[in-house]
C-alpha cells in the first residue's frame, strides 16, 4: 500500500512541482536581471528546494494519511473517518451520499428478496392443498366403490384451482417488469365484461351463481391496458364466486357501470359471506386472508394484492366495501375515453 501511495503522491504533484520550480526560477532570475549587482542563482534555489520538500513533506503526510483510511475501507469494509482539508471534507460527503445510497439500495433488495422467499413459501403451501384432495379422492376412488363421473368433477375443481394458483404466480413475476409488459389504449369495458363472463360459465353455473350485467350503453370505453384489465376483473369475478359458497339458494353477482364527466366506474357486486370491517383495511395485503381465510379452504389472500398493483400501475383507482352475510361490492374507476 505505501508504495503505492508513494508513487500516486509523486504523479499527483508532478505537474504542481514543475509549476513551483519554474516560477522560483524565473523569480529569481527576473530579480537578478532588475539588479545591477552580482548575479546570484544557486543560493535562492537552494532556500526555495528547502521551502519545497518542507511543503511537500506537510502535503505528504496528509496525503497518506487520508489514503490510508481510504484503503482501510477497501480492506475491512468500515467507513469511518472525517477529512481535515476542504477537499477531504468534499470527498468525505460525496463517498457518505453514495454509502448512504448503496446502503439503502441493499436494504430494498434484501426486502425484496425476503418478500419472494415468503411468497414462494406461501405459494408452495397453497399448491399442496389441492394436490392433497386429488390424491386423496384417488386413494378413494382405488379402495372404494366411489361414482367415478363426481370424483372427476372435484379433480377438476381442484385442478382449476392449483391452474389459478399457477396464474397468480405468472401475474406477480410480470408485475416486477410491468413497465415492459403494458400499453395504454382504448379498451371497450362491456364486451370485455362479457368476455370474462363467458369464460367462466362453468364455473358460475357449479356455484349456482348468476352474472348480471347493468349497462347503459352498448359500448363504454375507457383508457387502460386490455390484457392488465382482464386480470384485475378475472381475479376480482373468481372472488365474487369463491365467497357465493355454494348454497341451495342462487345467488347474484351485478356489474354495473356508471359515467361522470371524466371517469367511468365499474361496480362488481356478489351476494357473497361479506367481509368483518376490521379486515376491510387489510383486504389488499398479500397472504392476508383474514376471517374469511379459516371458512374457505382455498382463499390465499394474494387476489386482491394482485388487483390493487395492478390498479396503481394503471393510474386506477379500486375500493372495496362489504358488510358480513350481505355480500362485497369492489369498484374500479377508470379514465373515460374522450
Amino acid at each position: 500500500m505505501s508504495k503505492n501511495v508513494i508513487a500516486n503522491f509523486i504523479k499527483d504533484k508532478l505537474f504542481f512541482s514543475f509549476i513551483y520550480m519554474l516560477n522560483s526560477f524565473m523569480i529569481i532570475l527576473y530579480i537578478n536581471l532588475v539588479r545591477s549587482e552580482k548575479i546570484e542563482i544557486f543560493y535562492p534555489m537552494v532556500i526555495s528546494s528547502f521551502f519545497f520538500v518542507i511543503l511537500m513533506i506537510v502535503e505528504f503526510v496528509r496525503y497518506y494519511s487520508f489514503n490510508r483510511k481510504l484503503y482501510a475501507v477497501l480492506e475491512d469494509g468500515i467507513y469511518d473517518f472525517k477529512g481535515r482539508t476542504c477537499e477531504e471534507k468534499v470527498i468525505n460527503r460525496v463517498i457518505n451520499s453514495i454509502h448512504e445510497r448503496y446502503i439503502h439500495e441493499i436494504n430494498n433488495i434484501k426486502g425484496e428478496s425476503e418478500n419472494k422467499t415468503r411468497f414462494l413459501s406461501q405459494w408452495i403451501h397453497n399448491l399442496k392443498t389441492p394436490v392433497s384432495v386429488i390424491d386423496l379422492i384417488i386413494q378413494k376412488c382405488t379402495e372404494e366403490k366411489i361414482d367415478p363421473f363426481n370424483s372427476i368433477e372435484s379433480i377438476k375443481e381442484e385442478n382449476n384451482k392449483l391452474y389459478n394458483s399457477l396464474e397468480q404466480v405468472l401475474n406477480i413475476i410480470r408485475l416486477e417488469n410491468f413497465e415492459k409488459d403494458y400499453e395504454t389504449n382504448t379498451v371497450e369495458l362491456v364486451s370485455t365484461l362479457k368476455k370474462i363472463i363467458n369464460s367462466r360459465k362453468n364455473q358460475f353455473i357449479y356455484n349456482n351463481v348468476f352474472p348480471r350485467l347493468n349497462c347503459g350503453q352498448e359500448e363504454m370505453y375507457v383508457i387502460s391496458d386490455g390484457k392488465w384489465n382482464e386480470v384485475m376483473i378475472e381475479q376480482i369475478v373468481s372472488n365474487a364466486i369463491k365467497y357465493s359458497g355454494k348454497d341451495q339458494k342462487s345467488k347474484n353477482i351485478y356489474f354495473t357501470i356508471s359515467k361522470d364527466k371524466k371517469n367511468t366506474i365499474l361496480s362488481i357486486k356478489d351476494e357473497g359471506a361479506g367481509i368483518p370491517q376490521w379486515d376491510i383495511k387489510r383486504v389488499f395485503e398479500p397472504f392476508f386472508t383474514g376471517e374469511n381465510g379459516r371458512k374457505f379452504r382455498d382463499s390465499t389472500g394474494i387476489g386482491l394484492y394482485i388487483c390493487d398493483q395492478i390498479a396503481k400501475k394503471l393510474g386506477q383507482d379500486i375500493k372495496i366495501k362489504s358488510e358480513v352475510g350481505q355480500g362485497t361490492e369492489v369498484t374500479i374507476t377508470y379514465l373515460s375515453k374522450l
